[in-house]
C-alpha cells in the first residue's frame, strides 16, 4: 500500500543531556532546542524505513533506550531500532506503553534511530539510559523435539512468501536463535507403559543427535531437557525409565550422573554441546517418583545434583537449569519455598527456569515481570522462560479444542493476537530489573497438523492450534514478534 503525502505525525521527547540530529532533512525537523521536541513525518512508502535519526554527542557505551508509544493492532507489526537493536512496538490505542530496547551499542558518541511499519504509531519520552550490563542478547527459543516425527510423515513449512523449505532456515530467517531438544530415555517401547504410547524413533538419543546437528549448522544454540523418563513428565507424572524402575537409590543417582554424562559426551563428540541443560522437566513437585519427590527432599537434591555434577565434568560451559512451572494453582509461596530447597540443599545450578503460558496462570505478561523481579530479589539468579504458548484458533481444525482452551486475560483468537501476546511478553522480559530473564522458549512451535499424529499414538494434535505455523504449515505473523525482538 503507498501513500502519497506525508499524513502522520509522530512525536518525540528526548533527554536535555542529547542533542539530536536529522539524517535525512525530508523527514526529520527539529523544534526550538528549549522544548527538546522532535517532530517526525511518516515517509511516503508505507512500509519502509520511514524515518531515521542520530543522537549525538553522547559518551560511547551500552544503554537501554526507553519510549512511550500508541498505536492499534497493525496488519504490519511496527518496530524501533536502535545501532542495530529492535523492540516491537505492542498495541496500545488509549493509554501510552512503556517500550525498551535494551543493549544499544553507541560508538563514536552516535547512536542511529529508525521506525519501521510506523504507521499509525505515536511515540513520546525517548531517552537513553546508561546500562549497568555488558551486552543484551535476547534468548528466542522453540521446542524442535518432534520435528523429524513431522517431517517423516509428510508435514512440510511455509515461509512468509509460501514456499516450501527447511524449518529450521524458516525459524532462523525469523530470529530464532536457540532450540529446545528434550531427551527420553527409551520411548516407543512396546513392552512397557507409557513409553508404549508414543512412537518409536522419536525423542530418543538418536534423533536428539540428528536435530542437534541441524540446529548448530543453523548457528543456533541448544537447551538440552533431560527427562529422565521414558515419557514426558511434569508435576503431575515423574514415570521412571524402565530400566530404572528397581534401582535401589543409590544405583538411581549413580545412573543419573552416568546417564547424564555419557549423553553429554555424544553431544560433544558431534560438535554440538548444549549451551543450557536442564535436569528435570517441571520437577516443582520432584523428579524420578517416589525417591525423588519434594517430599524427600534430601534425596530429590541429591539426584539433581548427579545430574548437575555429570554437566559440570562433560559440558563446563554449559548453564545448569532448574525448571519450574507458573501456573493459577501453585502460589508464588511455592516457588520460593522450592527454590529455598534448591539453595538450602546446595543443588548447583545457574538459572531458574519457568513455564508461563496465559491459559495455565490467567496472568498477563506484567505480572509475569513482577513475579521474575521477586524471584531475583530473594534468589539472585537469571530466569528463563522455558515454556510458553498463545492458542491463535479457537479448537483444533476438527472442531475440538486443543490443550490450551483460552487465553487467560488476553482473551483474543486470532493469528494476530498471539503474535501481540510475544510482543508484550518480550517487552516485559526486557523490563524486568537488571535485565536478568534472558527470554523466551516457545512450545510447541513445530508440531503442526499432520495426518495420523498426536500427542500419543492414536490420539489427537492438541497443539497444532499454538504453533508458529498454520495448519497448512504456513508461517504466522508470530514470527515477525520474534525477528523484530533482539
Amino acid at each position: 500500500m503507498l501513500r502519497n503525502s506525508k499524513i502522520f505525525i509522530v512525536l518525540l521527547m528526548l533527554s536535555a543531556i542529547c542533542s539530536l540530529t536529522a539524517c535525512n532533512d525530508d523527514n526529520v525537523y527539529e523544534a526550538p532546542e528549549a522544548v527538546n521536541t522532535y517532530v517526525l513525518a511518516v515517509g511516503d512508502n508505507y512500509g519502509d524505513v520511514v524515518s531515521g535519526w542520530n543522537v549525538t554527542d553522547i559518551p560511547n557505551g551500552i544503554y537501554d533506550l526507553e519510549f512511550y508509544t500508541k498505536s492499534s493492532q497493525a496488519i504490519r507489526l511496527p518496530y524501533l531500532t536502535a545501532s542495530g537493536k529492535m523492540t516491537a512496538i505492542k498495541p496500545s490505542e488509549t493509554t501510552w506503553a512503556k517500550n525498551v530496547i535494551k543493549g544499544v551499542q553507541v560508538s563514536d558518541g552516535t547512536c542511529h534511530i529508525k521506525l519501521d511499519n510506523g504507521e499509525g504509531v505515536e511515540i513520546k519520552s525517548l531517552q537513553l539510559v546508561s546500562s549497568s550490563q555488558e551486552e543484551f542478547n535476547l534468548v528466542k527459543g522453540g521446542d524442535i523435539s518432534l520435528l523429524s516425527y513431522v517431517e517423516d510423515n509428510g508435514g512440510k513449512y511455509y515461509d512468509v512468501n509460501g514456499q516450501s523449505d527447511d524449518c529450521l532456515e524458516i525459524l532462523k530467517q525469523n530470529g530464532m536463535n536457540l532450540v529446545r531438544l528434550r531427551l527420553y530415555n527409551d520411548p516407543g517401547n512396546k513392552d512397557f507403559y507409557p513409553s508404549n504410547t508414543l512412537p518409536a524413533g522419536y525423542q530418543n538419543q538418536a534423533d536428539i543427535l540428528k536435530l542437534a546437528k541441524r540446529a548448530k549448522e543453523k548457528g543456533m544454540e541448544i537447551l538440552l531437557t533431560f527427562h529422565y523418563s521414558d515419557y514426558w513428565t511434569n508435576g503431575n507424572d515423574q514415570y521412571k525409565p524402565h530400566e530404572w524402575a528397581e534401582l535401589d537409590f543409590e544405583t538411581l543417582k549413580t545412573t543419573v550422573y552416568n546417564y547424564t554424562a555419557d549423553f553429554l559426551r555424544k553431544m560433544d563428540a558431534q560438535g554440538t554441546a548444549p549451551e543450557y541443560v536442564a535436569i528435570g522437566n517441571e520437577i516443582q513437585a520432584g523428579l524420578l517418583y517416589p525417591d525423588g519427590a519434594c517430599a524427600n527432599p534430601i534425596k530429590m537434591c541429591a539426584l539433581l545434583n548427579a545430574g548437575t555434577k555429570a554437566v559440570r565434568e562433560v559440558s563446563p560451559d554449559a548453564r545448569i537449569v532448574i525448571h519450574s512451572t507458573y501456573s493459577e494453582g501453585i502460589p508464588e509461596t511455592t516457588h520460593k519455598w522450592f527454590f529455598g530447597l534448591m539453595r538450602d540443599y546446595a543443588v548447583d545450578y545457574d538459572i531458574i527456569g519457568i513455564s508461563y503460558y496465559p491459559f495455565w496462570t490467567n496472568m498477563r505478561a506484567l505480572d509475569f515481570r513482577e513475579w521474575a523481579d521477586r524471584m531475583i530479589s530473594q534468589f539472585d539468579k537469571d530466569i528463563l522462560v522455558v515454556e510458553t504458548g498463545y492458542a491463535w484458533n479457537r479448537t483444533l481444525p476438527d472442531g475440538n479444542p486443543g490443550q490450551l482452551s483460552h487465553n487467560g486475560p488476553y482473551a483474543e483468537f486470532s493469528k494476530l493476537g498471539q503474535r501481540d501476546f510475544i510482543v508484550d511478553l518480550t517487552n516485559q522480559i526486557k523490563q524486568v530489573k537488571s535485565g536478568r530473564v534472558l527470554g523466551y522458549v516457545y512450545w510447541d512451535p513445530i508440531f503442526i497438523e499432520t495426518p495420523g499424529l498426536g500427542w500419543i499414538l492414536g490420539d489427537k494434535n492438541y497443539v497444532s492450534n499454538t504453533t508458529l505455523f498454520g495448519f497448512q504449515g504456513e508461517s504466522l505473523p508470530v514470527l515477525e514478534a520474534i525477528k523484530y525482538n533482539n
